[in-house]
């Protein structure tokens, strides 16, 4: 039984955003420590965009979780003129609903995050 207690305590995950700083710390299922710094906005040339086609979108962005197993965020930007976020939101809450899907929901924003990166640790 103490030793089982000791690989307990030895256990924890921590995460990061995607310039490497330290957004927490904890064990699983429990942070002990959350940065009160908000993560930096992610821009149109952060995921490949070439400066011209940057220049060319404009208003919210519709952030797609990850739907498990897969781990990526998806980012739709819209062109300046042509946005419709909520419309595609909307549809998106719908079709949730319709196939009863949990986890995290999509969502618009003018200035997305980078999802965290997270780490595991086992201290023995």
């Amino acid at each position: 039984m103490l030793v089982c207690s000791c690989v307990l305590v030895g256990c924890f995950q921590w995460t990061e955003d995607p310039n490497g700083g330290l957004r927490s710390v904890g064990v699983p299922g429990l942070p002990i420590w959350e940065s009160k710094k908000p993560p930096a906005p992610m821009t149109p040339t952060d995921l490949g965009m070439s400066p011209e086609e940057a220049a060319k979108v404009s208003g919210p962005v519709l952030v797609r979780p990850p739907i498990p197993p897969a781990r990526a965020y998806r980012y739709q930007y819209y062109q300046t003129g042509q946005n419709h976020c909520a419309d595609d939101l909307k549809k998106l809450l719908a079709q949730r609903a319709q196939n009863n899907e949990t986890g995290p929901e999509p969502y618009c924003s003018d200035n997305p995050s980078a999802p965290p990166v997270q780490g595991k640790g086992f201290i023995l």
